[in-house]
């Protein structure tokens, strides 16, 4: 009995001692790294595990995954992570638990860079190759844009530090450039390659045209002039203007742009100058020969562009009415004091004044002149596809109808001292035409502005069209702001239209057209105070004005208003004297207009001048702007 309870004691002791053997065995948990580094793009990586034990293995990411995620005894963790394409390196902690026992992997991932050994390659004009070295820990790619046919790069893909070739291949043409960019992730460099002009051509050497050579007597205002030169590669030319007393020794060298340069200052009289322009294209080739003249002044002045001259000075009035004439399509070369800008402007302002009540009323009148130099003699003529460059850009656009560029007349205006935009509003523009051709057009605005445009015409119906055109469109239509009288031919029989009556009455309440009336009542016609005085046995009502044969009523059977004679109808002569008077701060008296008014009917040559109303081509209807 006692052998069988001792062999019992053996017996739990030595279990008891197994069970405590157990017990005493340590976990066991190893990781072959606890730091990864990650590329930014294809990240994988593994970690090595050594463990005794079951294990679990997580990660709390979006970006990064583990597998498996358990396992017993020693085992290998495969990472993961999505491709990092933001600006920023990312970082997330895996935990691997064993029992009691948790260790950690940090998990680092790498942002993609790209750095270049270069920016810029400058190549010759010869075909040529250069390399770019790329240091970089991303794919990349690089994009030459499918216009750019003359630049290839070997290789033009690739992932990690690369050395890239760029191949340019011959330049014929002028300096060419393109931006090549490198893509990588989501990102670009760029670089910039360019390539000088492979043409060489120098342009030819001007022909120097004014002065002429050795020219002699000309003006200390000349202009020059050249021919334009032609580069052999058409390249842009700009040009070198140089003159002097001394060809050795220029006293002004000026860069110009244009074939043509004006003095800014009166030269020296009497005095032997030389000149002389070289042609230079936008690579600074210069003409290989440089054309030189001489030429000597006399003793002659000029206008300069946009110089006014006083014509004539008011003697009456407080305040004068202003006429500034000047001229488009005439050449610096017109300019000469005396000359053919001169001559024609003078002429157009004796007309104006050699009709009454002008005539009478001049000594009210301050007039102006004003220098435009043009590049080309005469203006543009679209009907006739004939292109000139003219200062104000007059065009003849069809019959007798004219535009200009009327800001720019404006601009000239107002270097006359005392007019601004308000006195423009009382100041009579004439823009004298260089061009033999019948035609005319008056603008005039509602706030008083107005300039008559009038070409100096000497043929065709009238060899006084030039005289008779300045009457007809600046003491007619711009000072006096009458009405046409004429029918024209496409209205005749016909009666004025009722849109044509509305404007006609809205353009009267702005104080224009005092000599046509829509009524023939001779107790209603605006006229009628001059119905029965002796000596205006002509004024009446006429019916055909206004363009239209009935509908509208003229005062008297002709005038100015109807074919440009020299004489203009007693309401017009009234409504001219009124405005100069009122102009003038003096009251208007009927009386003493009556008294005043000299010539009450067309003289006896043009009362017996013939005229054919079928065959007669009226003026243009002036433009009249709101």
């Amino acid at each position: 009995m006692k052998k069988n309870i001792k062999a019992s004691i053996i017996l739990i002791i030595s279990i008891v001692a197994l069970f405590s053997c157990e017990k005493e065995v340590p976990t066991v948990l190893d990781l072959s790294t606890t730091n990864l580094l990650l590329p930014n793009i294809n990240a994988e990586a593994t970690v090595e595990i050594t463990a005794n034990g079951n294990w679990t293995a997580s990660v709390a990411s979006t970006w990064c995954t583990v597998s498996p995620t358990s396992g017993n005894g020693n085992g290998i963790l495969k990472i993961i992570a999505t491709d990092n394409v933001g600006d920023k390196e990312r970082s997330v902690t895996v935990s691997i638990n064993s029992k009691e026992i948790t260790k950690y992997a940090k998990i680092t991932q790498d942002v993609p860079s790209l750095e270049l050994d270069n920016i810029q390659f400058n190549f010759s004009k010869e075909a040529s190759s250069a390399s770019l070295t790329i240091s970089s820990n991303t794919a990349w790619e690089i994009a030459i844009p499918s216009n750019i046919g003359w630049i290839a790069a070997t290789p033009d893909k690739g992932e990690g530090n690369a050395n890239v070739s760029f191949s340019i291949s011959n330049n014929i043409d002028a300096e060419r450039s393109a931006d090549i960019e490198i893509l990588y992730s989501n990102k670009s460099k760029i670089v910039t390659i360019v390539q000088e002009r492979g043409k060489n051509g120098i342009p030819s050497s001007p022909v120097l045209k004014a002065p002429l050579a050795d020219a002699v007597n000309i003006s200390r205002l000349p202009a020059f002039r050249w021919s334009t030169s032609n580069d052999p590669d058409g390249d842009h030319v700009s040009y070198i203007f140089e003159y002097g007393i001394n060809p050795d020794s220029w006293d002004v060298s000026i860069p110009v742009d244009d074939t043509v340069y004006y003095m800014p200052a009166y030269l020296e009289s009497n005095t032997k100058y030389f000149w002389q322009v070289t042609a230079v294209d936008e690579f600074e080739g210069k003409s290989s020969t440089i054309s030189q003249n001489s030429f000597t002044t006399g003793i002659s002045t000029s206008y300069f562009n946009g110089e006014y001259r006083l014509y004539q000075e008011n003697t009456k009035g407080q305040k004068p009415s202003v006429i500034i004439f000047m001229g488009d399509g005439y050449q610096a070369e017109d300019h000469v004091d005396g000359g053919r800008y001169d001559n024609h402007l003078d002429e157009g302002i004796e007309a104006f004044f050699s009709v009454e009540p002008y005539k009478s009323y001049r000594e009210y009148f301050t007039v102006y002149k004003v220098g435009a130099y043009s590049r080309d003699s005469g203006v543009k003529q679209t009907d006739k596809n004939l292109m000139k460059h003219s200062v104000f850009e007059t065009d003849f656009l069809g019959g007798s109808s004219l535009s200009t560029n009327t800001d720019k007349v404006f601009d000239y205006a107002r270097v006359v001292p005392g007019i601004d935009d308000e006195a423009l509003k009382n100041t009579l523009i004439v823009l004298v035409v260089n061009e033999n051709r019948y035609a005319g057009t008056c603008w005039m605005w509602s706030d008083g502005k107005a300039i008559a445009i009038v070409p100096v015409s000497r043929s065709g119906q009238d060899e006084q069209a030039y005289p008779n055109i300045v009457n007809h469109e600046a003491g007619g239509h711009g000072y006096g702001r009458l009405a046409d009288e004429y029918i024209s031919s496409q209205n005749i029989g016909k009666t004025l239209p009722e849109s044509d009556v509305t404007s006609f009455q809205s353009w009267v309440r702005n104080g224009f057209y005092p000599n046509v009336d829509l009524t023939g009542n001779l107790n209603e016609v605006k006229w009628k105070y001059f119905l029965g005085e002796p000596g205006y046995s002509r004024v009446g009502t006429y019916e055909g004005a206004y363009y239209y044969a009935y509908g509208a009523w003229r005062p008297e059977t002709s005038s100015c208003m109807v074919h440009n004679e020299q004489y203009y109808n007693a309401p017009s002569r009234e409504a001219m004297v009124k405005r100069i008077l009122k102009t003038a701060g003096e009251t208007f008296s009927f009386e003493i207009f009556l008294e005043k008014d000299v010539q009450k009917s067309p003289d006896a040559k043009m009362a017996t001048k013939s005229f054919n109303p079928l065959t007669f081509i009226p003026l243009a209807p002036p433009v009249m702007v709101r």
